[in-house]
């Protein structure tokens, strides 16, 4: 199988959870996601959200079916009321609570219209715990210099997540894959257009959360390199790859900023979901049209994404791009626990790689 060959468990990191629009006040939402059972909810004021483990602590019955009063939230079945902290609150038939039920919960965070929780795999997550790090805050959204402009469903996607981080670092396929110009939000190729790459990746030096993958591009009509359509991104990873940002800059025009989320369904399974802000300034359809051709871009993938395994021992060659090093970096997301048979721990992946002879 496909998945023995992957890292086992859930790496530590934000994961996103919901849409901010998708949940209404008093509104529980079920989830299966990182191999637990999750209900998000909204208090009745509207104010704050809540993350914790599906079943009541009493006699196992799930909280999606229940109802939200005031914070907490009520248990279908014998109307136990759990705090937003995993403490039981009310019990309507007795006085005395088990102080000592605790029902697993998760940081959790609302931003930028999206719910995040920080998940440690391997462990009892407490929303009392603080997160190691924040979703970075952005400031030309924070001051209202931006404005939201979408979002877009990318469904699920039969992978597992470090692919989409060690894709950022496998530079040669680029040029087979990705040089090709699409009709936005399509599989159609323009003819006659060529895209050309320019990548580079690096951890960043004061936080290891944060890893930065920088893609030049610019397009060869008609086997003629065109100046004007010059264009850069910095795309973020906050985390493993769970929360990635794109900052797409376009000379004299403006820029975008967009969320790439993976939330996995199971260890073989992404749900992959798209939200971006844009300069008030650029035209609606110019920004339609940059997060649709990224989005092609990304769909060109899946394909073999969907199909792959994972080596830990996988033989490089000179252009291959810093594939052991973002392994490296990848591997601090990982639990002690979730560690113990993780591929990545292979010693061969600290040393350099190996080149292909010729």
């Amino acid at each position: 199988m496909r998945e023995a060959t992957y890292p086992r468990g859930f790496p530590d990191s934000w994961y996103r959870l919901a849409a901010s629009s998708d949940l209404a006040a008093g509104q529980i939402k079920y989830v299966e996601c990182l191999g637990k059972q999750i209900v998000v909810y909204r208090s009745e004021d509207g104010r704050s959200v809540s993350a914790m483990s599906a079943f009541c602590p009493h006699l196992g019955a799930n909280l999606s079916g229940g109802c939200v009063k005031g914070e907490r939230l009520e248990c279908p079945f014998h109307h136990w009321q759990l705090c937003s902290d995993g403490r039981v609150g009310k019990i309507p038939y007795a006085d005395k609570l088990p102080a000592r039920a605790r029902q697993e919960t998760w940081p959790i965070r609302e931003v930028y219209g999206q719910i995040f929780i920080y998940h440690r795999g391997g462990q009892f997550n407490d929303c009392e715990q603080a997160p190691p790090y924040e979703i970075p805050a952005i400031p030309e959204v924070d001051d209202g210099r931006w404005a939201y402009r979408g979002r877009h469903d990318g469904k699920t996607v039969r992978m597992h997540l470090i692919e989409f981080a060690e894709n950022s670092v496998d530079f040669a396929h680029f040029a087979p894959i990705h040089s090709g110009m699409f009709v936005p939000w399509t599989a159609i190729k323009v003819p006659g257009v060529k895209v050309e790459h320019e990548a580079d990746w690096e951890p960043d030096a004061d936080q290891p959360h944060l890893a930065y993958f920088k893609n030049k591009a610019v397009l060869h009509v008609l086997g003629r390199l065109v100046e004007r359509t010059r264009a850069s991104a910095l795309i973020t990873f906050v985390g493993p790859g769970s929360v990635v940002t794109f900052r797409f800059k376009i000379p004299d025009v403006g820029e975008i900023i967009m969320f790439q989320t993976h939330l996995p369904i199971s260890a073989m399974e992404q749900k992959v979901d798209f939200l971006w802000y844009a300069d008030k300034t650029m035209p609606r359809m110019l920004v339609s049209y940059v997060v649709g051709n990224w989005v092609s871009q990304w769909a060109a993938d899946i394909d073999i994404w969907e199909n792959k395994v994972y080596l830990d021992k996988p033989t490089l060659a000179a252009g291959d791009g810093p594939i052991h090093r973002m392994r490296r970096w990848y591997k601090q997301f990982y639990s002690a626990d979730d560690a113990t048979d993780d591929p990545t721990d292979n010693p061969t992946d600290l040393a350099p790689a190996v080149l292909a002879s010729a």
